[in-house]
């Protein structure tokens, strides 16, 4: 008999913003073969109060983003019932699993709050799953002890492909939501300072997370810098990456351990570039793409990816983690662990 998970958030959709993020879906999607979701379509406007009618069915809970919990509405009362439900867990003895996506959340807002739940993750879950290897260092510099309930899994990468001609209309793609941790700004405030900003084609795409910063970048638009704040769907990605030579992460290191965005792209087969922290330096350390240290460093690995073969000799690395780093076996590994309390 399969037993019961109830999963927090029971989806990964953000109604505000209409963006899709499909790691809910994938998760409960790959762990049906051995657990029963018993709240996934069950939507719910009560936060997480939501699980009080859910307690004498539920085997185990399934944290993701529960630092981002102060944002929700009436986010502060959530979060003090969060402290309080733990002890309540132990008593009907609910497992809790935590996956650890960032060292905190993106937003600074509430962040005593966020700060305090991270912190209180840490020493009350039963299992903790990191995308990053540095999710276990981080977590054991937060709460010493930690790390031996923390494991080290992949972000799941579904492979997508396809043999066809590149023809490049782009040098670099950066893709995804449009977002003040992901450093765009100043990405492009570099290339301006330092006379660079006709250098290279660049196309930035995403859906903004404010107008007010999507008007703060728009600034260095020109001929060769084209920003577009729309959503980007799946056949435009897969044309998109095809066409440009980079796929380029900006993103701040204070916050990011992994991404849904590199994941996707590396399914895409993109040839990528990204900051050295967190599952970008795990996967240069497996030859699957190139990093820098900062702004300065970068634009010498740009112009060594533009002008080398590189990227084409690493298709067998990319064959092996695609194969190896699937949904099914990232639920398959991972249930071996959590079975085990």
């Amino acid at each position: 008999m399969l037993k019961n998970i109830y999963i927090y958030p029971n989806t990964s959709r953000d109604s505000n913003l209409g963006l899709y993020n499909p790691y809910i879906d994938d998760l409960t999607r790959s762990f049906s073969n051995y657990y029963k979701f018993i709240n996934k379509e069950k939507p719910s406007n009560s936060g997480i109060f939501d699980l009080l009618k859910y307690l004498n069915k539920t085997d185990y809970i399934f944290f993701n983003w529960i630092e981002k919990l102060p944002e929700n509405k009436g986010g502060t009362i959530q979060t003090l019932f969060l402290f309080l439900l733990f002890p309540i867990l132990g008593l009907y003895n609910i497992k809790i699993i935590w996956t650890m996506h960032n060292k905190l959340s993106h937003s600074k807002k509430h962040l005593f709050l966020k700060k305090m739940i991270f912190k209180k993750m840490l020493k009350k879950a039963d299992h903790i799953i990191t995308h990053s290897t540095e999710g276990i260092k981080y977590g054991e510099s937060i709460v010493p002890g930690s790390g031996k309930k923390i494991h080290y899994f992949p972000h799941p990468v579904k492979d997508r492909r396809r043999n066809e001609q590149k023809d490049f209309l782009y040098d670099i793609l950066i893709w995804g939501t449009i977002s003040p941790y992901k450093g765009i700004d100043k990405f492009l405030e570099f290339l301006h300072s330092n006379n660079l900003d006709a250098k290279y084609k660049i196309l930035i795409i995403g859906k903004s997370t404010s107008e007010s910063y999507f008007e703060q970048i728009s600034k260095y638009s020109n001929q060769n810098i084209q920003i577009q704040n729309k959503f980007i769907e799946d056949d435009m990605l897969r044309d998109l990456i095809k066409q440009s030579k980079i796929v380029l992460f900006t993103y701040s290191k204070s916050s990011i351990l992994s991404s849904g965005v590199l994941m996707d792209s590396i399914g895409y087969g993109a040839n990528i570039i990204g900051p050295n922290v967190g599952a970008f330096s795990d996967l240069a350390e497996e030859g699957i793409l190139n990093i820098f240290k900062d702004f300065e460093t970068l634009i010498p690995v740009i112009d060594r990816q533009l002008n080398n073969k590189e990227f084409e000799k690493n298709k067998e690395k990319f064959d092996i983690f695609l194969t190896n780093n699937t949904w099914n076996k990232f639920a398959e590994n991972a249930h071996l662990i959590i079975s085990t309390i």
